[in-house]
């Protein structure tokens, strides 16, 4: 490797610390931020994201350190733990149990959450209804559960005693409460006369917090509700037109508003009329559930939507006076049947910034960070994988590739013929198998399996022998695979550009310039590296989204998603010797590869021959003598293509194939072929009669006389061992 090239591969390699040294720092940072929580010296916006390498054991430290601290914590009010799911919260709740177990800490679950003394019933009785008038009412459990009825009475429906989720809202005092990245956009039930003194996030959150929203241009020129005021209908129409025709001609759209004489005391007062003429769905918990149900079937959700929409796009233009309003785009949204242009609107839900934050996440992206959680101090804490990882170099193994409908079955009986050989070479130590839920699906019935991909218990059947599981959110933070020997990631998460655009805009709605849009077709290549153990780059294409916004958006649903699946087999400080096999090219941040192969070595267990297209040349060629009885060829051009020819049709295919391949490395190539199909091989030389230089050859030979075989094969030849 050139000098300036391992100048360049440390200068892109994060710094690694040893696990030790890493474990040490993790508890030192977190320690930092907790203990000033826990002494109420942070400022209440203080905020600290640490990017740390999975298996580290960043949540069993919060856990601890927050058990370190947790009487002085608890004296002052509650501390938030949100983890992605329900399932992890329980499992994080009863590892802190075990930590503390006399510290007052619980679970919140939602709605539709099974009942954990009861997993054939949900948390609430009624949670389907409750589930479609989320968002129509002010607060679902005032007007489904318990509330003040007309004459000030407090009444309550009849499934509300002994309610389970209600249940929840009436537990008293200060808690260390663990519930899901869902409760982020929610108030969560705890007791409020006890302010929140600290709040951890764990894993990605960014997704969860993004908000995208459809506007038919229709629903926003439609005539104003009959409670609009009419005093304000000349400003409304102004402010509609001008945000079309803005939207239209891609201008700054504060810039444009202000310019056509709509101010930001008009739009706060249009966005504050819009709310006050919605009508929210009007059902209250003394109706009786045929009441309930018929007010929510003919309900008018269609234009309270619409309406909530007008009101949010009035609202972000009253945010500034001036500039682009980077989260409102307009769109020609394809349709059965033909598009509609409508105006899309994506924002982020802020974290609340009332006590010290903690974030803690494997591949927290510093810009992205600072959007969710603005000047928070981010701190990158790393230590290398340890593992033997092989990774594809020449295919990326995608979705329309391996379930293409004329070649897709051979390409995924490949995939199978690897997964297998894994699940034998790890010998019962476990083998996790990712890929997209289509490919999954696929696999499945290419073995017999019948599934959906919509059916998730299926789909977790074992395949071959190993366990499968699919990109995205659910891989995260699980341990369930800590101790198995090996992964397999077939393919990538690939989302629709489209997808990554939205989100970008949402989590970027602050910033001055707009997203960059990618007009059609693939994304444009550029050059990214492969990191290889031996600390050398290897160069590799990638497509990349042009807007570097867009692209750490993309990076994060794609490349992060083949880390976070790695990361299940936790590589920072195996307990046993781990593989890692990556049937896709993408190349992976940070992540330094052991091996790179092609797909077809990969198929033929031959990811660790140097000189795989030779090796099946020559393979194929030898192979074709098998009915001879005297096998051999010599080496040179003229001899490969006079004793191949069926394989070397001209002297001229031989010196191209002779090229790049001194003779030493050709034998030792004829060596390796033997080897793997069993063939007993001797190298010669075979010397003319009139001298010159000796000619280079190999029998095959099964009958233990090598020379005598080289004196049939070439007669006018001697031959001698080499």
């Amino acid at each position: 490797m050139k000098h300036e090239e391992q100048i360049k591969a440390a200068a892109l390699l994060p710094r690694w610390s040893t696990p030790a040294e890493a474990r040490a720092q993790l508890d030192e940072e977190i320690d930092r931020l907790v203990k000033a929580a826990a002494e109420a010296t942070a400022q209440p916006d203080a905020a600290l994201a640490l990017r740390v390498t999975a298996g580290l054991g960043k949540t069993a430290t919060a856990l601890r350190v927050i058990a370190r601290y947790g009487d002085a914590l608890l004296t002052r009010g509650h501390v938030l733990i949100y983890v992605p799911t329900l399932d992890l919260a329980e499992r994080a709740h009863a590892d802190f149990r075990a930590l503390a177990p006399r510290l007052p800490a619980r679970v919140l679950r939602g709605r539709d959450a099974l009942r954990p003394d009861n997993h054939d019933e949900k948390m609430c009785a009624r949670a389907d209804i409750a589930r479609k008038i989320s968002g129509l009412v002010p607060s679902v459990t005032q007007a489904l559960c318990r509330g003040l009825d007309p004459n000030g009475e407090f009444v309550q429906s009849p499934c509300a005693k002994g309610c389970p989720y209600l249940a929840q809202k009436d537990v008293t005092g200060p808690h260390v409460v663990f519930l899901s990245h869902a409760y982020l956009a929610l108030d969560p039930p705890v007791d409020h006369d006890y302010p929140v003194v600290l709040r951890v996030i764990d894993e990605k959150v960014w997704p969860t917090l993004t908000r995208t929203s459809h506007l038919a241009i229709d629903d926003l020129m439609r005539a104003p509700l009959e409670p609009f005021p009419e005093s304000l209908h000349d400003s409304l129409s102004r402010a509609k037109a001008a945000i079309v025709d803005g939207l239209q001609r891609d201008l700054p759209l504060h810039d444009h508003l202000r310019n056509s004489g709509i101010d930001t005391g008009q739009l706060q007062r249009l966005s504050q009329a819009e709310g006050q003429a919605r009508c929210h769905l009007d059902i209250s918990p003394w109706q009786s559930p045929e009441t309930v149900n018929f007010c929510v079937e003919t309900f008018d959700r269609k234009s309270f939507i619409a309406s909530r929409q007008r009101q949010r796009i009035l609202e972000r233009l009253a945010e500034k006076e001036a500039g682009h309003c980077v989260g409102v785009k307009l769109l020609d949204l394809t349709m059965v049947g033909g598009s509609k242009y409508v105006i899309q609107s994506a924002s982020i839900d802020e974290i609340e910034r009332d006590a010290p934050l903690l974030l803690l996440d494997a591949d927290a992206d510093p810009d992205i960070t600072d959007r969710i959680a603005p000047s928070a101090a981010f701190v990158s804490i790393q230590s290398p994988p340890i593992a033997d990882i092989v990774q594809v170099s020449d295919l990326t193994l995608s979705n329309s590739w391996l379930l293409h409908p004329i070649k897709g079955a051979e390409r995924r009986a490949a995939v199978l013929t690897i997964l297998k050989r894994e699940v034998d070479r790890a010998a019962g130590g476990g083998v996790l198998v990712v890929a997209t839920k289509s490919i999954l699906t696929a696999l499945h019935g290419d073995v017999g399996n019948t599934v959906a991909d919509t059916d998730e218990e299926t789909l977790r059947q074992p395949l071959l022998g190993a366990a499968p599981r699919w990109f995205g959110p659910r891989t995260q933070g699980v341990n369930d695979f800590a101790e198995y020997a090996a992964v397999v990631v077939i393919g990538r998460l690939q989302p629709a550009i489209s997808d990554i655009e939205a989100s970008a805009r949402a989590v970027f709605a602050q910033d001055d310039l707009p997203i960059e849009v990618h007009a059609s077709g693939p994304l444009p290549a550029a050059d990214a590296q492969i990191f290889t153990a031996d600390g050398s780059l290897r160069e590799a294409p990638l497509r990349m989204h042009p807007d570097p916004r867009a692209q750490a958006i993309l990076a994060q649903s794609r490349e992060c998603a083949t880390l976070q699946a790695i990361a299940r087999l936790r590589l920072a400080s195996p307990t046993r010797n781990k593989r890692v096999v990556i049937l896709s090219n993408l190349p992976l941040p940070n992540f330094p590869i052991t091996r790179l192969s092609t797909f077809a070595a990969f198929e033929r267990d031959l990811e660790h021959e140097p000189d795989w297209q030779g090796f099946v040349r020559i393979e194929k060629a030898l192979r074709a003598t098998m009915e001879r009885p005297v096998r051999g060829t010599r080496l040179t051009a003229s001899g490969l293509a006079a004793d191949l020819p069926r394989d070397f049709q001209s002297e001229a295919s031989a010196k191209r194939f002779r090229r790049g391949r001194p003779t030493s490395d050709l034998v030792s190539l004829c060596q390796r072929v033997a080897a793997v199909n069993g063939w007993q091989i001797t190298p010669l030389l075979l010397r003319r009669s009139a001298g010159g230089k000796p000619v280079p050859a190999i029998i095959l030979d099964d009958l233990g006389a090598p020379l005598s075989m080289a004196e049939s094969l070439w007669p006018d030849l001697t031959p001698e061992f080499a």
